[in-house]
């Protein structure tokens, strides 16, 4: 059910308090910046200067393009997205997306390195376009299949071994990735962490649903952002609730590996569902 106006705001204030008492602890590395919004477009760009007007110190999460497998000649194909300036920021997060199918190019005849190879040649050349950029931590976006993730998992470390060397390495994830009892084993000691997505995935904010994230995101204990959408969708089952999931983040927060949220406004308008935090 989609919430009032009024009841999302109500809803949102625990947020405010969430992320505000979020604090390194002394001693300890500092935490990556607490709140960010993805761009993908040019009309989140827009997006982006006016919540950043709002918040300074808001980070930008920039896709500079995608990497595909065309399954006329299995070999995979670098796409080119935004400039890593776009939005003029001091440093940015870059997102490299991998699109669905990409699995299709990583053939038994071929065997795991001749892929990965072949992945990092591609992601070297996105990684490049982020020259002109301080980029503080590049992101993989990739919707992987359950039963590929480990092969992912080896994928990401030939990266972060190559073409990724010198960044810190951020996944995304979904619920159901961490119902995998080793997600954590498998990525742990590969990424700096990874982005819980929970829009998009058909998953509602339950309380059931809501208590099994919490407990699948402890569980895998690594630091992690939640990924958060501004945006509804309808669907064959009705409209969408991703807001709902803003009323969250204080379950989220109290788990040790919390790191902050990532908010896609998909063009929409957000920065008021936590405007006012911290």
């Amino acid at each position: 059910m989609i919430r009032s106006p009024l009841r999302h705001l109500m809803s949102s204030l625990p947020v405010l308090a969430a992320l505000a008492g979020c604090r390194a602890t002394p001693g300890a590395p500092a935490a990556a910046p607490q709140l960010g919004q993805w761009i993908w477009t040019r009309g989140d760009v827009d997006r982006f200067a006016e919540s950043a007007g709002v918040r300074p110190g808001l980070e930008a999460g920039i896709y500079i393009g995608s990497v595909g497998c065309d399954a006329r000649t299995m070999r995979l194909v670098p796409r080119a997205g935004l400039a890593a300036t776009a939005t003029h920021t001091a440093d940015v997060t870059v997102v490299i997306r991998f699109e669905d199918g990409l699995d299709q190019c990583r053939t038994p005849a071929d065997g795991a390195h001749r892929f990965d190879l072949a992945l990092d040649s591609a992601v070297q050349v996105l990684r490049a376009r982020a020259g002109g950029a301080t980029v503080r931590a590049v992101q993989l976006d990739h919707d992987v299949p359950q039963r590929a993730l480990a092969a992912w998992a080896r994928s990401v470390s030939y990266l972060h071994a190559h073409a990724l060397a010198a960044d810190d390495v951020w996944v995304t994830s979904l619920i159901a990735h961490l119902r995998e009892p080793t997600y954590g084993d498998l990525f742990r000691d590969v990424v700096a962490g990874h982005v819980l997505q929970v829009f998009d995935t058909g998953e509602p904010a339950t309380a059931r649903q809501v208590d099994e994230a919490v407990a699948l995101a402890q569980r895998a204990r690594m630091p992690f952002r939640l990924g958060l959408g501004a945006f509804e969708r309808r669907t064959r089952r009705g409209l969408t609730d991703h807001r709902a999931w803003f009323a969250t983040v204080p379950q989220f927060a109290a788990l040790e590996g919390y790191r902050g949220v990532w908010v896609f406004p998909a063009g929409q308008r957000w920065i008021t569902f936590v405007g006012e935090i911290g």
